[in-house]
């Protein structure tokens, strides 16, 4: 005598949504996808809860409501998480990043690598950060981080 039909199979995982151009504007819901911004100067709103957000090129100004993960690469882009961000990883020079660092499972990942990069993170969970490169800004408020630094001239502050 058989059992019950096995469960079916889970679906597979959306397409992560690809956003590239030079200077574009667009306000886009995640649905809890993967985000991939490229090119130059877009301006991108990204609204409800996303998956990873990568924001490679230059200039762009990039505002999230919620991300599992942020990762930003490139020259002179800005993002701005209105929400929580599971991890961030910054990389190249002279981006500014504001979010709130909140993991899923603690302690979040904090990376920044490169040069002139200007961070302001509140962070709500364990954090782990690793400082490298030269002369970062960092102003952090709420727990206190495990940070590792190597490099030059970084400024690192807690916010009141």
């Amino acid at each position: 005598r058989a059992g019950p039909p096995p469960p079916p199979p889970p679906p597979p995982p959306a397409e992560p949504l690809e956003l590239d151009g030079v200077g574009i504007s667009r306000d886009v819901p995640c649905n809890g996808r993967d985000v991939n911004i490229t090119g130059n100067g877009n301006h991108i709103r990204l609204t409800g809860d996303c998956g990873a957000v990568s924001v490679y090129g230059s200039q762009h100004r990039v505002t999230l409501d919620s991300a599992e993960n942020l990762g930003v690469s490139g020259i002179d882009n800005q993002v701005v998480a209105k929400g929580h961000v599971g991890g961030l990883v910054v990389d190249t020079s002279d981006n500014r990043v504001e979010a709130t660092i909140r993991a899923a499972t603690p302690p979040a990942r904090v990376q920044v690598d490169g040069a002139e990069q200007v961070l302001q993170l509140k962070l709500e969970s364990a954090v782990e950060m690793e400082i490298n490169g030269a002369d970062h800004q960092l102003d952090w408020s709420g727990e206190e981080p495990a940070i590792s630094t190597s490099g030059v001239g970084h400024r690192i502050e807690r916010r009141s």
